[in-house]
């Protein structure tokens, strides 16, 4: 085993720039596509906003996967009825994080809306300032 690594075979941490790693990772992270909007670039931010209006309906109904053979044939029934049967456990739980979200993603908005006024009062401020 080489000096430089421990006991677990990964190199020291004296070795190690943690920071230009951390950089290295989140760089890879975004251009990934896998955390829309953490750069803060429009594009980015109207992926992200797309994807949450994508998502926020949640509901209780989702279809069944099929399963192959006798276990399908008997399982998939048994399942839809089940189903039925625990909606009215299950869609009060849904009613209410749909509503939470809605309130979220109405939240975002504004809050959004907020930022930009606030930045083009920022800049109309430093452009009287330069003059």
């Amino acid at each position: 085993m080489p000096d430089e690594a421990t006991d677990n075979g990964f190199p020291s941490t004296e070795d190690v720039d943690v920071e230009a790693l951390f950089a290295a990772l989140k760089e890879e992270i975004r251009r990934s596509g896998a955390d829309p909007g953490a750069t803060g670039e429009p594009d980015d931010r109207r992926a992200a906003r797309a994807e949450a209006e994508r998502l926020w309906p949640v509901s209780a109904d989702r279809p069944l996967r099929l399963r192959p053979g006798f276990r399908g044939g008997l399982g998939t029934p048994a399942k839809a009825v089940l189903r039925k049967l625990m909606r009215w456990y299950v869609e009060p739980l849904a009613y209410d994080q749909r509503s939470f979200n809605a309130a979220a993603l109405r939240l975002v908005d504004d809050l959004e809306q907020r930022v930009a006024r606030l930045e083009s009062e920022l800049a109309l401020v430093r452009e009287a300032e330069k003059r």
